[in-house]
C-alpha cells in the first residue's frame, strides 16, 4: 500500500512538471512569435497603401491579466486612406479563446465573401475585421476608404495580415496552428 501511495505521488509530481514545462514552452513560443512580429515587416503592402511602420502597442493591465504577451502593430498609409493591423499574441490558446469570446468591433456587421471566416464591421468610412489564428487575434482597421482599385477593405487587409503572420511563423520555425473548430 505504501509503495502504491509513493508511486501515485511520484506520478502526480511528474504530471505537474510536464504541464508546467508545456505551459512554459507555449509562453516561450508566444514571446518568440511576438518578438518576430515586431521585426518583420509585410513583404507586400496591400493595394492602396504605400508605406508602413511597425512597433509595439502598450498593454493594459486587463490585457496582461488576460494572458496577452504583447501587441505588435503595423500602421499603413496610402494616398487616400490609412490602416492598422494589430496582432495580439496570447500565451495560450485558452487565454485567446476566453478573450476573443468577449471582443467585438463596433459598427454594422459586413460580410466579405472572399474571406468568410473574418468577423467584420463598418461605420462611416471605417471598416474593421478580426480573425484568430492559433493564440493570435488579428485586428485590421481601415480609415478613409476609397472605392475602386486604389482602396483596400478591412477584409483584404486582414487577409494580408494573416498571410504575413504565416510568413513570420515560418521564418522562426513555428508550425501553423490547426484550423479552428
Amino acid at each position: 500500500m505504501k509503495k502504491n501511495l509513493i508511486r501515485t505521488f511520484v506520478v502526480a509530481i511528474v504530471m505537474l512538471l510536464l504541464v508546467s514545462v508545456a505551459s512554459n514552452a507555449r509562453a516561450d513560443d508566444a514571446t518568440k512569435l511576438y518578438q518576430a512580429l515586431l521585426t518583420k515587416q509585410m513583404e507586400r503592402l496591400p493595394e492602396g497603401f504605400s508605406s508602413a511602420s511597425l512597433g509595439p502597442s502598450k498593454l493594459s493591465p486587463a490585457s496582461q491579466q488576460a494572458g496577452m504577451v504583447g501587441i505588435a502593430k503595423i500602421t499603413l498609409a496610402g494616398k487616400n486612406s490609412t490602416g492598422d493591423v494589430r496582432y495580439a499574441v496570447f500565451s495560450s490558446l485558452e487565454n485567446y479563446e476566453a478573450y476573443a469570446r468577449e471582443f467585438s468591433l463596433p459598427g454594422q456587421p459586413i460580410f466579405f465573401p472572399y474571406f468568410p471566416d473574418a468577423k467584420c464591421t463598418a461605420h462611416n468610412d471605417t471598416q474593421g475585421c478580426r480573425i484568430g489564428n492559433g493564440a493570435v487575434l488579428i485586428v485590421a482597421l481601415t480609415h478613409g476608404l476609397v472605392e475602386g482599385p486604389h482602396g483596400t477593405s478591412a477584409g483584404e487587409l486582414v487577409k494580408a495580415a494573416l498571410e504575413h503572420l504565416r510568413s513570420v511563423r515560418q521564418s522562426i520555425g513555428q508550425p501553423e496552428p490547426p484550423p479552428e473548430r
